[in-house]
């Protein structure tokens, strides 16, 4: 039986991949030689990567942590005799049954995993390239994350920086051009009385609330440099459902967060049961039949987010297959012209 195949031996995209998918980037400063804080997610992975393909004493020390790290999946993995059985541990790991960043390295360090069998791995997880060979338009878009208001000091962006966010999210995909939503902003001078309707709202839901809970309901209405309601407006149309109305909201939102990151700012969008509240609602001047998605806050953040673990592509990207079983019942007439050429969706 051939030796595991060596961390430095599985070529540069096979490395770079598993680099990705299977070690964290928070790990990597401790195990890397001439690692320090400053380094961005992107630096630290062309370092594990230099490092891991350089062999020696930093390439062991990044195997041994994954070993590590993924020694469930690889005590999962060792009883598979042939490429056959390894292949069918894959599978379950794709279908949600394995941790899918313990089985890849599981799988690729396999003695019994060939060239094709890596290949087969690499290619189900490699639907997107690494994010730090993205382009750079990408850049800010694939680091946006949310920001606490805690977290989040003056400056907040002016009504030009607002009026550009609120482009964005028109720009938003959108059926019908309905711009089914609609934005609220609560200025300075206008805070504290928001912040008395916030700690009203809060003794209705709850009249044992105590002095400290009232003082956070009250804060949520001051602490961010700049606070936005996010207020979802549906519009009676027999052609555009309802579902793609919130479907188009959704993505002004995204948008309007996007600019918000684009332009220098942190941003977080916070719900919680006083969008849920009625008598809220109506004081914000909310119509029948409108909907209070959240409250978007916004400011320079005070210091970078910290790192997240974000869900990697595979989970969330599969490629469709026919069932051939199926087929048959699949076949049918095909649309009328009218109907193919009617526009429907969002554009």
């Amino acid at each position: 039986m051939p030796a595991p195949l060596p961390l430095a031996g599985l070529g540069r995209h096979l490395l770079r991949s598993v680099l990705r998918v299977s070690l964290p980037v928070q790990e990597m400063p401790a195990l890397l030689p001439g690692a320090d804080a400053s380094m961005s997610d992107a630096a630290l992975r062309r370092l594990a990567e230099s490092t891991a393909a350089a062999g020696g004493e930093g390439a062991a020390a990044i195997q041994a942590r994954l070993d590590v790290l993924h020694a469930a999946a690889l005590s999962r993995f060792a009883p598979a005799a042939d490429a056959a059985g390894l292949e069918a541990l894959w599978r379950t790991a794709l279908r949600g049954e394995l941790p899918l960043e313990g089985a890849y390295w599981a799988l690729l360090v396999h003695p019994q995993a060939d060239r094709t069998l890596r290949h087969v791995a690499f290619g189900d997880v490699e639907m997107l390239r690494p994010a730090d060979a993205a382009p750079a338009s990408l850049g800010a878009l694939l680091e946006r994350r949310s920001i606490s208001p805690r977290r989040l000091d003056a400056p907040g962006p002016g009504a030009e920086d607002i009026e550009l966010m609120v482009q964005a999210a028109l720009s938003a995909p959108d059926h019908g051009r309905l711009h089914p939503w609609r934005v609220i902003e609560f200025r300075t001078p206008q805070r504290e009385a928001l912040a008395a309707l916030f700690e009203a709202e809060k003794r209705r839901r709850d009249p044992l609330a105590s002095a400290a809970d009232l003082r956070r309901a009250r804060a949520h209405a001051t602490e961010a440099p700049c606070l936005l309601g996010f207020v979802v407006s549906p519009r009676a149309r027999k052609r555009v459902p309802l579902r793609e109305q919130w479907l188009a909201a959704g993505a002004a939102l995204g948008n309007l967060l996007n600019a918000a990151h684009q332009l220098g700012y942190g941003g977080i969008v916070l719900s919680g049961e006083r969008c849920f509240d009625d008598a809220l609602a109506r004081q914000l001047g909310l119509q029948p039949g409108e909907h209070l998605a959240g409250f978007v806050s916004l400011g320079t953040a005070r210091e970078p987010a910290p790192p997240t673990a974000r869900a990697l592509p595979q989970e969330v990207w599969r490629c469709w297959t026919p069932d051939t079983a199926a087929a048959p019942a699949l076949r049918g007439p095909a649309l009328p012209a009218a109907r193919a050429l009617d526009g429907e969706g969002l554009s």
